[in-house]
């Protein structure tokens, strides 16, 4: 199936940009920021992710306040087979200038929770080193990630009260290959013993720099 991104010059295997170059159900290729009030009152996540060997396409907005209230939207749907869809219902991610401005819409909904947040760059991306991951000789993990830090600006409604946000940090990760999804491989022997890694994402805002500390460990250490 062909989509408008098999006009440009970008083809990566012999096969139209919607057919993935792998046929693991695991494969993915998602969006995740966060942004946070710098006085703690509130925190709030924003994920979007497109499955193409399943057919699913998922995202999730979650807002938690001071006082330990938590209100979220999740969406699901098939997956289009055209990349740049990035809807779901009324949710939608808006790549405004690649790699510096993302814009968040979630439109009035029965949830109560609705946004128009902005996310602009205030570093450049940073790609992080491939991550891969074995276990009884299965791959669980095969991926490659790049984070951003960057600020918000917009605003979140919740049933209709309006959190204003300002220039306010949050942090950009992006990234796609094939990770564990779900439920575990139907028609597949158990796991003989249960899978451990270690995976710290430390990115942190400072008054005038920014730090990132990544750790990829296997169980051995």
């Amino acid at each position: 199936m062909l989509s408008s991104f098999d006009d440009y010059p970008i083809h990566q295997t012999v096969h139209p940009i919607a057919r993935p170059d792998s046929e693991d159900r695991n494969k993915y290729d998602r969006f995740w920021f966060n942004g946070y009030d710098r006085g703690g009152d509130w925190y709030f996540g924003i994920g979007m992710g497109r499955y193409p060997n399943l057919g699913i396409m998922d995202c999730a907005l979650s807002l938690v306040t001071r006082d330990g209230d938590q209100r979220c939207f999740f969406g699901s749907r098939r997956a289009p087979a055209d990349p740049t869809e990035l809807t779901v219902g009324p949710y939608r991610l808006e790549i405004v200038e690649p790699m510096r401005r993302t814009r968040l819409v979630l439109e009035d909904n029965e949830t109560g929770i609705a946004a128009d947040l902005t996310f602009t760059a205030r570093t450049a991306c940073v790609e992080e080193g491939r991550q891969t991951w074995q276990h009884d000789g299965r791959t669980n993990i095969d991926n490659t990630r790049f984070a951003q830090f960057g600020t918000w600006t917009g605003v979140i409604s919740i049933d209709g009260d309006d959190l204003e946000v300002h220039a306010q940090p949050g942090t950009k990760d992006r990234s796609w290959g094939l990770r564990v999804i779900g439920a575990p491989d139907p028609g597949v022997a158990p796991l003989q013993t249960l899978p451990q890694f270690w995976f710290l994402w430390n990115p942190v805002h400072w008054d005038d720099h920014c730090t990132h500390v990544g750790l990829f460990e296997y169980e051995d250490g």
